[in-house]
């Protein structure tokens, strides 16, 4: 069902508003608050805050009503001794001037029917004054001060009820303004002591009056000869038992005290004009709106942190105003609205301290990123990652303070231009912030120039440092953060300072074949279901055609699209992290071919290509050690092919790297020599065993004296420095016979075999172990 369109602003503001975090948090709050409230768990607490409150402060009385206890006659005769004591007192009160009595105390028959007569007289003749209690609703008060009146006393007698419930602790809160057991109704005691306050359904006990301010009086105090006398004149007198004979309940601040008192204190409450209610969902919604208009309006820290104090200073203050104006709140709620509020923003807070802070730079880290990655519009928001080039050369140099400078003082540059950019740096040579490519006609002029200036020498401790780097930027608006966040670090690490520093991953959508979208879903379904094989295409020594070894390729045939490039795939792994993962299925199934062939007696060096971006730390060497331990190849036989060297950025950690593997007997060769200037570098400076001539200068070696001569320099180079020349790309024989003059130790091309399965390939080596004149003929 489609909404109305007048409710699409209300909803796109919505939800523009719960896209803060605090806002979230205050919700959260907010929600768990009212379920708390809804189940009344937090009674035990909102008791013991009443209890407190009680003893803020201590207000006196009215005297108005005036508690008068009668103490239990002894009276083996059968209850005429306690009536006749009761006669005696009704008349006393009445001669003293009291204006109305209430008898909260059960009213008997005895064994003397003519005293009883005249009791009943007596309270007929004063029906005026005299007021009758009895229990209403036994269940509510202890059974065994539940029996009533006789009937035969409650004739043409106002009777009321003097009913309480008390609490699980045995307080008394909250008094009902009548009470009923379903055949009679009863107004309280209370509210007929309060005849002339306000009346109301209910009251809520204000404790903050004195219960020792109420006066109060033993009978045999005020007889006649013993003094008292004008004491009662006007007042309204509760007459009730004392001792063990009384109901006792809870008074707070006060210990124990008699029932009766409980219905004067709710009776001096509705004369006070106090004992109103307040809800736990007028509190929520009160200090819950509060909040959440204050993280509304509150962006900078600074003034929402004021706005916290004051808010917190208002729920202390309403917490003893409501003491003052005796008003009964529900705070539970509340309290559990600030605690969840706060636990929740302490949470977050830690975490950015901790969790979402780079500890050296102080500088949010990618995890950060990622976290506020949704308060960005996705459509207009593109993902820039810097790449800084030799960093860990330049940080080998200074302290770790100096790191720090130098670490904010390019967080700064980056962020010039926009003051409301956030830069995220990793820990490692990757920062990241967020740009709307909506605001830029050119986004990469813009990056171009950030760059150059970002890109300016940097002085720290009074040294001048030189910063290098190149930019990645992914534009894409459907695939989820992390992988946006994988492919904009790719595009940095495939740029080049040199001809192409700012790297946009819309280049490669302008190539359907370089970039396709769907391509990481189906490449991840093919890693997890192991669908990616390897073939192997044989080398062979140029000497005498012996096949000396083979190169795994990977392969890969798509459900959809059928056989896709490993150029494609392999990019895309990179791209998306997976590239160990890749590597990891490959040299597996590499060892295993070099298995399977050593079990029949062929014994070929197996090459396997690795980027040369593993080479950064020691996973590469652990997963190589892993997979040796697993198969029972030689590892000798195992050789690993370093794609890429110019991508190598610091050769004193990849030479440990490679040193690491050779100890496990492995080989290293340096693929595509002579393409990129770093290669002569890269050979100079780590440990390798063999360089792969790249086929660009084998394929024109026969038609261009250029390549001739580059191919036969490079051979020589590899002998001269004790490495094994390895020529790739050989298409036809001519060329293949030129290599063998030159010296060049080993061919591998079509001319000598396409890839082959690995059946394939053993059944060529026993055909060529068995058949020595088949050595020299190929294709």
């Amino acid at each position: 069902m489609r909404l109305p369109v007048r409710c699409a602003p209300l909803l796109l503001m919505a939800k523009k508003l719960f896209s803060s975090e605090r806002l979230r948090h205050a919700a959260i709050a907010i929600g768990l608050a009212v379920l708390v409230g809804v189940g009344t768990f937090l009674r035990p607490v909102d008791i013991t805050l009443w209890s407190l409150q009680a003893k803020l402060f201590d207000r006196p009385a009215s005297s108005e009503i005036v508690f008068v206890e009668v103490a239990a006659a002894a009276d083996p005769g059968g209850g005429s001794a306690e009536n006749r004591h009761l006669l005696r007192s009704i008349r006393y009160l009445r001669e003293a001037g009291a204006e109305r009595i209430f008898l909260d105390l059960p009213v008997r028959r005895s064994n003397s029917p003519a005293l009883d007569r005249e009791l009943q007289r007596e309270l007929v003749r004063s029906a005026d004054k005299i007021v009758l209690t009895r229990v209403v609703r036994p269940d509510l008060v202890a059974g065994r001060f539940s029996q009533g009146n006789d009937p035969f006393f409650e004739q043409d007698m106002r009777v009321v009820s003097s009913d309480y419930q008390a609490d699980f602790l045995g307080y008394v809160w909250d008094i009902e303004a009548s009470y009923s057991d379903g055949t009679v109704n009863l107004p309280a005691m209370w509210s007929a002591l309060a005849a002339n306050g306000r009346s109301r359904e209910g009251i809520s006990l204000d404790y903050s009056i004195g219960r020792n301010s109420v006066p109060r009086y033993k009978i045999d105090e005020l007889q006649p000869g013993l003094g008292g006398a004008g004491i009662l004149a006007g007042k309204t007198v509760v007459l009730g038992p004392a001792g063990t004979d009384a109901r006792i309940v809870k008074i707070p601040g006060y210990a124990f005290g008699p029932s009766s008192l409980v219905h004067i204190l709710a009776a001096e409450t509705a004369l006070r004009g106090t004992g109103q209610n307040l809800g736990w969902l007028w509190m929520i919604g009160a200090f819950g709106l509060s909040l959440v208009l204050g993280a509304i309006a509150f962006r900078r820290a600074m003034p929402r942190r004021v706005f916290y104090f004051l808010w917190l200073a208002s729920l202390a203050a309403t917490f003893v105003l409501t003491a003052h104006l005796g008003v009964r709140a529900l705070f539970g709620e509340t309290l559990v609205l600030t605690l969840v509020y706060g636990s929740l923003r302490a949470t977050v807070n830690f975490k950015r301290r901790h969790l979402f802070v780079e500890s050296r730079s102080k500088l949010p880290n990618f995890v950060a990123l990622q976290r506020d990655f949704g308060e960005y519009p996705r459509e207009q928001t593109s993902i820039v990652v810097a790449k800084i080039a030799r960093l860990d050369a330049v940080f080998a140099t200074l302290s770790p303070t100096d790191q720090a400078r130098y670490l904010r003082q390019l967080a700064s540059r980056l962020a010039l231009g926009d003051t409301r950019s956030t830069i995220y740096y990793d820990g490692g040579k990757y920062f990241a912030f967020f740009v709307n490519s909506g605001e830029f006609q050119d986004i990469q002029e813009h990056l171009e120039g950030l760059r150059a200036v970002a890109s300016q020498s940097i002085t720290v401790s009074q040294r001048v440092l030189d910063v290098s780097m190149t930019i990645g930027v992914d534009e894409s608006s459907e695939k989820s953060i992390s992988s946006r966040l994988s492919a904009a670090i790719a595009a940095a690490d495939q740029a080049r300072e040199a001809y192409r520093p700012v790297f946009i991953i819309s280049d490669f959508a302008a190539d359907s074949e370089e970039w396709d979208y769907s391509l990481q879903a189906r490449l991840e379904s093919a890693l997890s279901e192991d669908r990616i094989s390897i073939k192997l295409q044989p080398q062979v020594d140029l000497r005498d055609g012996r096949i000396v070894g083979a190169e795994a390729l990977a392969r890969w045939v798509d459900e959809e699209r059928g056989d896709v490039p490993p150029s494609r795939f392999i990019l895309q792994c990179e791209r998306v992290g997976r590239l160990d993962e890749l590597t990891k299925r490959i040299l597996s199934k590499s060892l295993y071919a070099a298995e399977v062939l050593q079990a029949r007696d062929h014994h070929p060096r197996i090459s396997v290509n690795v980027s040369a971006i593993q080479f950064v730390d020691s996973r590469i060497a652990e997963l190589i050690e892993k997979n040796l331990m697993i198969h029972s190849a030689d590892p000798a036989k195992l050789m690993i092919e370093v794609t890429e060297t110019a991508r190598i950025e610091n050769f004193s950690v990849a030479r440990g790297v490679f040193e690491q593997i050779k100890r496990l007997g492995v080989s290293f060769s340096m693929d595509d020599f002579g393409v990129a200037s770093a290669n002569l570098e890269a050979m100079f400076e780590l440990p390798f065993d063999e360089i792969k001539v790249d086929q660009i200068f084998v394929r024109d070696v026969h038609h261009s004296e250029t390549a001739r001569a580059i191919v036969a320099n490079v051979v020589r180079l590899a002998r001269d420095a004790g490495l094994t020349s390895v020529a790739e790309g050989i298409e036809e024989r001519e060329t293949y016979d030129l290599l063998r003059e030159m010296g060049c130790d080993v061919g591998q091309g079509y001319y000598i075999s396409r890839p082959l399965t690995l059946s394939h390939l053993q059944e060529m080596m026993t055909l060529q172990k068995d058949t020595p004149l088949l050595r020299n003929k190929f294709g």
